[in-house]
């Protein structure tokens, strides 16, 4: 079965990251399937266990020991095994940007050596962890990811207001709104978009209405799916049903027996 335990960042880096999780996996032997629907996330995962332990089954490949992992615009399935140990920093859209200034674009839809992009300095901290206890582990990460955020950066346009109009409006926004209220060039605004968050502007504001609309249904399981479309802003009811099956791969009534209670541990 899975343990996770979440806890809040420190106060001065909550711009950048949403939360951390440790998470293991104590089942005897197998492995055990779970879907991941479209979401925005970006993480940085570190392995507290041996390795080989979490199995990409969209890419047919084990992921490595610590790796990054961005937002996915598709489902994906991962299989993990007996042993998985992991601390996942969860960042907010834009945070992984903000802090190492790595393009978000290279991790959409799957998970990246944290090494190849880090460094060695990943090895050592996750040695570290190793040796901590749980407060240990979360004293470290703080103080680690705001030793990087007093590292000189280049400067960049802060896309800050653009993510925030598109996530007050549940997705609902359009590229030419976006254009007016920041002052900024459909091409300019889809290059920062591509580097901070690792979408477009058009693929983000989908999935932020898509996420929405999952943890509306989750809060009013008796909702109708007319009354979803009505709310979240879909044309009718079989524009919905098409969205739902586009990103899932699966029609809404198969949703609650695919979501496992890990994953919405996961999105929380």
């Amino acid at each position: 079965m899975f343990h996770v335990h979440a806890f809040n960042p420190h106060p001065l880096l909550r711009h950048c990251v949403d939360s951390y999780l440790i998470i293991s996996a104590d089942q005897p032997q197998g492995f055990i399937e779970q879907i991941f629907f479209p979401q925005i996330t970006q993480s940085l995962v570190f392995g507290l266990d041996r390795g080989s332990t979490v199995y990409d089954c969209n890419r047919l490949e084990f992921s490595p020991a610590h790796f990054i992992v961005g937002p996915n615009d598709i489902a994906c399935r991962v299989r993990m095994f007996p042993g998985m140990h992991k601390m996942i920093i969860r960042f907010t859209s834009g945070g992984l940007y903000k802090i190492f200034q790595l393009p978000a674009r290279s991790f959409i839809n799957r998970s990246q050596d944290a090494v190849k992009f880090l460094g060695k300095q990943i090895i050592g901290i996750s040695h570290q962890l190793k040796e901590r206890d749980i407060s240990g582990k979360i004293e470290l990460i703080d103080e680690w990811l705001l030793e990087q955020m007093r590292t000189p950066k280049k400067p960049h346009r802060n896309i800050d207001e653009a993510i925030q109009l598109i996530d007050q409006n549940r997705g609902n926004i359009s590229l030419r709104e976006l254009e007016e209220a920041t002052f900024t060039t459909k091409r300019t605004l889809e290059r920062h978009f591509l580097d901070q968050v690792g979408l477009h502007p058009k693929s983000y504001s989908r999935l932020v209405r898509f996420c929405a609309m999952i943890r509306y249904i989750e809060s009013n399981l008796n909702v109708k799916w007319q009354q979803l479309a009505e709310i979240f802003g879909y044309y009718d009811h079989s524009h919905l049903i098409h969205e739902f099956k586009t990103l899932t791969g699966g029609s809404p009534h198969h949703f609650f027996s695919e979501k496992a209670s890990f994953e919405r541990i996961m999105q929380m």
